[in-house]
């Protein structure tokens, strides 16, 4: 019930506190015998704990989960997301509020944990944001450039990468000095007819609820 529950909400802390009082209370048989401390019995056993999870971490990992679904567009609900609730703001800047559900919001919190596993690997373009997808030194161009460059492009906030590529080049308009900037840094940038790809943690590695909680521990 804990998993399912830390799979569809960042629990609140008195609630993980309150799950991991009765995984105490289970192994010590009884509230006032405890002989470890709880931090220790979470360590892996190679590190001479039992290898429990440690719950808040836990619920990190599985809510990590959702990200990446939403990123690979893996279940029917984040085809949802990307029809509806994305098409109407971007997923890595997203405010916290407005018409974003609580459970949507608490999901977002977690980004920037997200961010320091994925890896983008661009193909033919078709899948990554043009504007949000972290290209350039590990930066997007509106995190680099701001909201300017796409009124000067004259794309919507919606655009994709292949919609400046032309005949199998890069092809920013040459209408600002920014975007005749954004033309001279891409040009390192291979273009591929291959899918856009995104792997966790290293080049041809998926997600994985287990990699994601070693991964963050």
């Amino acid at each position: 019930m804990q998993t399912f529950w830390s799979s569809t909400f960042l629990l609140p802390t008195s609630t993980l506190r309150d799950c991991e009082k009765v995984l105490r209370d289970f192994l010590w048989g009884g509230p006032s015998r405890a002989k470890v401390k709880w931090k220790e019995v979470c360590k892996p056993l190679q590190e001479g704990g039992l290898g429990i999870k440690d719950m808040k971490t836990w619920n990190k990992a599985l809510l990590v989960k959702l990200i990446w679904q939403v990123l690979v567009y893996q279940s029917l609900w984040t085809k949802w997301c990307h029809a509806y609730l994305l098409h109407n703001c971007n997923f890595w800047t997203a405010p916290l509020r407005g018409l974003l559900s609580w459970s949507w919001r608490q999901m977002l919190r977690l980004r920037p944990l997200a961010r320091e596993h994925l890896i983008y690997q661009c193909g033919n373009g078709e899948q990554f944001s043009l504007w949000f997808y972290p290209r350039l030194q590990g930066e997007s161009v509106h995190a680099l450039y701001g909201h300017k460059v796409i009124y000067d492009t004259g794309l919507d906030k919606m655009a994709r990468v292949k919609d400046i590529i032309w005949d199998g080049e890069w092809g920013w308009l040459q209408v600002s000095g920014d975007l005749i900037e954004l033309q001279q840094r891409v040009q390192d940038i291979p273009i591929s007819t291959a899918p856009d790809r995104i792997f966790w943690d290293q080049v041809g590695v998926s997600f994985s609820s287990s990699r994601a909680w070693h991964g963050i521990l």
